[in-house]
Protein backbone atom coordinates (compact mmCIF):
# COMPACT_ATOMS: atom_id res chain seq x y z
CA UNK A 1 0.00 0.00 0.00
CA UNK A 2 1.54 3.55 -0.82
CA UNK A 3 2.14 5.93 1.97
CA UNK A 4 -0.36 8.73 -0.49
CA UNK A 5 -3.32 5.40 0.22
CA UNK A 6 -2.19 4.78 3.77
CA UNK A 7 -2.68 8.58 4.62
CA UNK A 8 -5.61 8.48 2.74
CA UNK A 9 -7.25 6.06 5.32
CA UNK A 10 -5.67 8.39 7.92
CA UNK A 11 -7.54 11.42 7.02
CA UNK A 12 -10.77 9.44 6.84
CA UNK A 13 -9.87 8.47 10.57
CA UNK A 14 -9.35 11.85 11.65
CA UNK A 15 -12.06 13.21 9.73
CA UNK A 16 -14.64 11.29 11.29
CA UNK A 17 -13.49 11.87 14.51
CA UNK A 18 -13.44 15.81 14.15
CA UNK A 19 -16.81 15.47 12.72
CA UNK A 20 -18.23 13.43 16.00
CA UNK A 21 -18.72 10.42 13.74
CA UNK A 22 -19.97 7.21 15.59
CA UNK A 23 -17.06 5.26 16.55
CA UNK A 24 -19.32 2.19 14.55
CA UNK A 25 -19.53 4.87 11.48
CA UNK A 26 -15.78 5.40 11.19
CA UNK A 27 -14.71 2.15 11.79
CA UNK A 28 -17.02 1.14 8.95
CA UNK A 29 -16.00 3.38 6.71
CA UNK A 30 -12.53 1.81 7.04
CA UNK A 31 -13.65 -1.31 6.66
CA UNK A 32 -15.10 -0.36 3.29
CA UNK A 33 -12.25 1.98 1.93
CA UNK A 34 -8.80 0.26 3.24
CA UNK A 35 -7.74 -2.49 0.84
CA UNK A 36 -6.38 -5.03 3.38
CA UNK A 37 -7.19 -5.65 7.12
CA UNK A 38 -3.29 -5.12 7.92
CA UNK A 39 -3.38 -1.39 6.13
CA UNK A 40 -6.97 -0.72 8.44
CA UNK A 41 -5.10 -1.70 11.60
CA UNK A 42 -1.78 0.31 10.39
CA UNK A 43 -4.24 2.77 9.64
CA UNK A 44 -5.86 3.15 13.29
CA UNK A 45 -2.50 2.60 15.15
CA UNK A 46 -1.46 5.80 12.88
CA UNK A 47 -4.56 7.86 13.43
CA UNK A 48 -4.33 7.46 17.33
CA UNK A 49 -1.06 8.35 17.60
CA UNK A 50 -2.26 12.03 16.23
CA UNK A 51 -6.01 11.86 17.76
CA UNK A 52 -6.71 10.02 21.24
CA UNK A 53 -10.04 9.54 20.09
CA UNK A 54 -9.49 6.69 17.36
CA UNK A 55 -8.50 4.34 20.24
CA UNK A 56 -12.37 4.31 20.47
CA UNK A 57 -12.41 2.83 17.03
CA UNK A 58 -9.86 0.16 17.95
CA UNK A 59 -11.66 -0.50 21.10
CA UNK A 60 -14.63 -1.54 19.01
CA UNK A 61 -12.98 -3.40 16.27
CA UNK A 62 -11.06 -5.75 19.33
CA UNK A 63 -14.64 -6.38 20.86
CA UNK A 64 -15.87 -7.24 17.44
CA UNK A 65 -13.37 -9.02 15.52
CA UNK A 66 -15.77 -10.40 13.10
CA UNK A 67 -15.91 -6.84 11.37
CA UNK A 68 -13.80 -7.14 8.70
CA UNK A 69 -14.95 -10.13 7.33
CA UNK A 70 -18.63 -8.82 7.89
CA UNK A 71 -18.26 -5.47 6.25
CA UNK A 72 -16.01 -6.40 3.48
CA UNK A 73 -18.58 -9.71 2.79
CA UNK A 74 -21.36 -7.25 2.13
CA UNK A 75 -19.97 -4.50 0.83
CA UNK A 76 -18.41 -6.93 -2.09
CA UNK A 77 -22.13 -8.00 -3.06
CA UNK A 78 -23.10 -4.39 -3.21
CA UNK A 79 -22.75 -1.67 -5.63
CA UNK A 80 -24.75 1.97 -4.36
CA UNK A 81 -24.18 3.02 -7.89
CA UNK A 82 -25.70 -0.07 -9.58
CA UNK A 83 -26.92 1.22 -12.97
CA UNK A 84 -29.26 -0.81 -14.91
CA UNK A 85 -31.75 -0.29 -17.63
CA UNK A 86 -34.68 0.59 -15.90
CA UNK A 87 -35.85 1.64 -12.96
CA UNK A 88 -37.67 -1.59 -12.15
CA UNK A 89 -34.50 -3.39 -13.12
CA UNK A 90 -32.65 -1.38 -10.55
CA UNK A 91 -35.49 -2.68 -7.94
CA UNK A 92 -35.26 -6.13 -9.07
CA UNK A 93 -31.47 -5.95 -8.32
CA UNK A 94 -31.93 -5.22 -4.86
CA UNK A 95 -34.23 -7.54 -4.26
CA UNK A 96 -31.80 -10.15 -5.86
CA UNK A 97 -29.26 -8.49 -4.03
CA UNK A 98 -30.28 -7.92 -0.43
CA UNK A 99 -32.37 -11.86 -1.04
CA UNK A 100 -28.42 -13.03 -0.81
CA UNK A 101 -27.00 -9.94 2.11
CA UNK A 102 -29.75 -11.74 4.55
CA UNK A 103 -28.46 -14.85 4.28
CA UNK A 104 -24.38 -13.75 4.37
CA UNK A 105 -24.81 -11.83 7.14
CA UNK A 106 -28.81 -10.20 8.37
CA UNK A 107 -27.86 -7.94 10.54
CA UNK A 108 -24.91 -6.10 8.14
CA UNK A 109 -27.76 -6.63 5.74
CA UNK A 110 -29.72 -4.17 6.94
CA UNK A 111 -27.40 -1.62 9.19
CA UNK A 112 -23.76 -1.87 8.09
CA UNK A 113 -22.51 0.05 10.60
CA UNK A 114 -23.95 -3.05 12.84
CA UNK A 115 -20.48 -4.57 11.69
CA UNK A 116 -22.31 -8.03 11.70
CA UNK A 117 -23.22 -7.58 15.18
CA UNK A 118 -26.60 -8.64 16.75
CA UNK A 119 -25.57 -6.84 19.88
CA UNK A 120 -24.91 -3.33 17.68
CA UNK A 121 -27.87 -3.38 15.91
CA UNK A 122 -29.53 -3.69 19.00
CA UNK A 123 -28.08 -0.93 20.64
CA UNK A 124 -28.97 0.94 17.76
CA UNK A 125 -32.61 -0.35 17.04
CA UNK A 126 -33.32 0.54 20.56
CA UNK A 127 -32.19 4.10 20.53
CA UNK A 128 -34.17 4.80 17.35
CA UNK A 129 -37.40 3.51 19.28
CA UNK A 130 -36.45 5.52 22.51
CA UNK A 131 -36.05 8.87 20.22
CA UNK A 132 -39.33 8.17 18.43
CA UNK A 133 -40.81 7.26 21.66
CA UNK A 134 -39.14 10.85 22.93
CA UNK A 135 -41.00 12.47 19.92
CA UNK A 136 -44.54 11.29 20.60
CA UNK A 137 -45.06 8.63 17.73
CA UNK A 138 -46.10 5.39 19.66
CA UNK A 139 -49.00 4.56 21.75
CA UNK A 140 -50.79 1.46 22.39
CA UNK A 141 -53.89 2.83 20.23
CA UNK A 142 -51.47 3.64 16.86
CA UNK A 143 -51.17 1.73 13.70
CA UNK A 144 -47.94 1.62 11.99
CA UNK A 145 -46.18 0.59 9.09
CA UNK A 146 -42.29 0.00 8.91
CA UNK A 147 -41.34 0.62 5.40
CA UNK A 148 -38.40 -1.93 3.88
CA UNK A 149 -38.65 -3.50 7.30
CA UNK A 150 -35.87 -6.32 6.30
CA UNK A 151 -35.59 -8.87 8.79
CA UNK A 152 -38.03 -7.27 11.26
CA UNK A 153 -35.80 -5.65 13.95
CA UNK A 154 -37.97 -2.62 13.88
CA UNK A 155 -40.95 -4.87 13.75
CA UNK A 156 -40.06 -6.84 17.13
CA UNK A 157 -39.08 -3.51 18.96
CA UNK A 158 -41.76 -1.20 18.26
CA UNK A 159 -44.78 -4.12 18.49
CA UNK A 160 -45.00 -3.68 22.07
CA UNK A 161 -45.27 0.20 21.58
CA UNK A 162 -48.30 0.09 19.38
CA UNK A 163 -51.93 -1.41 18.45
CA UNK A 164 -50.58 -2.43 15.11
CA UNK A 165 -47.73 -2.62 12.82
CA UNK A 166 -46.94 -3.87 9.36
CA UNK A 167 -44.13 -4.60 7.43
CA UNK A 168 -43.09 -4.31 3.58
CA UNK A 169 -39.71 -5.28 2.24
CA UNK A 170 -39.05 -5.97 -1.56
CA UNK A 171 -36.44 -8.97 -0.83
CA UNK A 172 -38.16 -12.34 -0.10
CA UNK A 173 -35.86 -13.94 1.87
CA UNK A 174 -35.56 -10.74 4.29
CA UNK A 175 -39.91 -10.83 4.45
CA UNK A 176 -38.95 -14.47 5.36
CA UNK A 177 -36.72 -13.68 8.11
CA UNK A 178 -38.41 -11.26 9.31
CA UNK A 179 -41.76 -13.57 9.58
CA UNK A 180 -39.46 -16.11 11.66
CA UNK A 181 -38.31 -13.31 13.94
CA UNK A 182 -41.93 -12.17 14.54
CA UNK A 183 -43.74 -15.08 14.38
CA UNK A 184 -44.89 -14.73 18.34
CA UNK A 185 -45.96 -11.52 17.79
CA UNK A 186 -49.82 -11.22 16.97
CA UNK A 187 -50.07 -7.64 16.11
CA UNK A 188 -47.38 -7.90 13.56
CA UNK A 189 -47.81 -8.35 9.37
CA UNK A 190 -45.69 -8.82 7.07
CA UNK A 191 -45.97 -8.83 3.52
CA UNK A 192 -43.86 -8.29 -0.21
CA UNK A 193 -44.01 -5.19 -1.65
CA UNK A 194 -43.44 -4.12 -5.18
CA UNK A 195 -41.14 -1.49 -3.85
CA UNK A 196 -42.68 0.97 -6.89
CA UNK A 197 -45.56 2.23 -4.62
CA UNK A 198 -47.81 1.64 -1.40
CA UNK A 199 -50.67 0.73 -3.19
CA UNK A 200 -51.30 -2.55 -0.69
CA UNK A 201 -51.95 -0.34 2.31
CA UNK A 202 -55.53 1.63 2.41
CA UNK A 203 -56.14 4.83 2.48
CA UNK A 204 -55.85 6.72 6.16
CA UNK A 205 -55.00 3.46 7.77
CA UNK A 206 -51.75 4.35 9.77
CA UNK A 207 -50.55 6.57 12.09
CA UNK A 208 -46.67 5.94 11.82
CA UNK A 209 -44.60 5.74 8.64
CA UNK A 210 -41.16 4.45 9.35
CA UNK A 211 -38.82 4.36 6.55
CA UNK A 212 -34.70 3.66 8.21
CA UNK A 213 -32.82 3.67 5.20
CA UNK A 214 -35.10 3.00 2.36
CA UNK A 215 -35.41 6.03 0.12
CA UNK A 216 -32.08 5.85 -0.98
CA UNK A 217 -32.51 2.85 -2.91
CA UNK A 218 -36.07 4.65 -3.89
CA UNK A 219 -34.43 7.83 -5.24
CA UNK A 220 -31.30 5.71 -6.64
CA UNK A 221 -33.75 3.32 -8.76
CA UNK A 222 -36.29 6.31 -10.06
CA UNK A 223 -37.55 9.71 -8.56
CA UNK A 224 -40.55 8.23 -9.19
CA UNK A 225 -40.72 5.64 -7.07
CA UNK A 226 -39.61 8.09 -4.06
CA UNK A 227 -42.58 10.09 -5.14
CA UNK A 228 -44.78 7.79 -5.08
CA UNK A 229 -44.02 6.83 -1.63
CA UNK A 230 -44.07 10.32 -0.63
CA UNK A 231 -47.73 10.72 -2.33
CA UNK A 232 -48.58 6.86 -0.56
CA UNK A 233 -47.27 8.27 2.75
CA UNK A 234 -49.66 11.06 2.44
CA UNK A 235 -52.48 8.92 1.54
CA UNK A 236 -52.77 6.05 4.14
CA UNK A 237 -51.64 8.43 6.88
CA UNK A 238 -54.37 8.93 9.24
CA UNK A 239 -54.98 12.93 10.56
CA UNK A 240 -52.05 14.13 12.52
CA UNK A 241 -49.92 10.71 11.69
CA UNK A 242 -46.34 11.16 11.23
CA UNK A 243 -43.74 9.72 8.85
CA UNK A 244 -40.24 9.25 10.39
CA UNK A 245 -37.48 9.04 7.17
CA UNK A 246 -34.05 7.90 7.84
CA UNK A 247 -31.67 9.35 5.52
CA UNK A 248 -33.23 10.54 2.00
CA UNK A 249 -30.61 10.05 -0.61
CA UNK A 250 -26.90 8.44 -0.41
CA UNK A 251 -26.38 11.67 -2.72
CA UNK A 252 -23.82 13.25 -0.07
CA UNK A 253 -25.66 16.41 -0.46
CA UNK A 254 -27.95 17.13 2.36
CA UNK A 255 -29.65 20.35 1.32
CA UNK A 256 -30.64 19.00 -1.60
CA UNK A 257 -32.56 15.91 0.32
CA UNK A 258 -34.04 18.45 2.18
CA UNK A 259 -35.21 20.50 -0.93
CA UNK A 260 -36.52 17.27 -2.84
CA UNK A 261 -38.13 16.57 0.67
CA UNK A 262 -39.54 19.81 0.94
CA UNK A 263 -41.06 19.74 -2.09
CA UNK A 264 -42.55 16.49 -2.19
CA UNK A 265 -44.18 17.21 1.26
CA UNK A 266 -45.69 20.28 0.00
CA UNK A 267 -46.80 18.96 -2.69
CA UNK A 268 -48.89 16.29 -0.48
CA UNK A 269 -49.78 18.49 2.26
CA UNK A 270 -47.41 17.43 4.48
CA UNK A 271 -45.77 19.15 6.93
CA UNK A 272 -42.10 19.09 7.65
CA UNK A 273 -41.40 19.00 11.14
CA UNK A 274 -37.65 17.90 11.35
CA UNK A 275 -35.45 18.57 8.46
CA UNK A 276 -32.26 16.18 7.60
CA UNK A 277 -31.54 16.87 11.62
CA UNK A 278 -28.60 14.48 13.34
CA UNK A 279 -30.03 12.87 16.52
CA UNK A 280 -28.60 9.54 17.01
CA UNK A 281 -25.35 8.96 18.75
CA UNK A 282 -25.08 5.15 17.22
CA UNK A 283 -25.68 5.96 13.51
CA UNK A 284 -25.33 9.23 11.70
CA UNK A 285 -28.69 9.23 9.58
CA UNK A 286 -30.48 12.63 8.80
CA UNK A 287 -34.10 12.86 10.21
CA UNK A 288 -37.04 13.72 8.07
CA UNK A 289 -40.27 13.76 10.65
CA UNK A 290 -43.24 14.73 8.38
CA UNK A 291 -46.38 15.44 9.45
CA UNK A 292 -49.91 14.98 8.37
CA UNK A 293 -52.30 18.06 9.91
Amino acid sequence: MTDVAQAGLIALLNDAAEAGAPPTIALMRLLIEAPTEIAARQAIDRARMVDPRIALVATLWRDHPEAWAKVRGTVDDIAHQHQAETPDAVLAYWATTFDHLVEASPEASVALYSLGSPALLAVATDEIVTLMGDWGLLGRTRDALDLGCGIGRFLVALAPHLRHITGLDLSAKMVAEAKRRCAALRNVAITRSSGRDLDLVPDQSLDLVLAADVFPYLVQASDRFATAHIEGIARTLRPGGAALILNYSYRGDLEADRRDVAALAGRNGLEVRRDGTRDLTSWDAAAFLLRRP
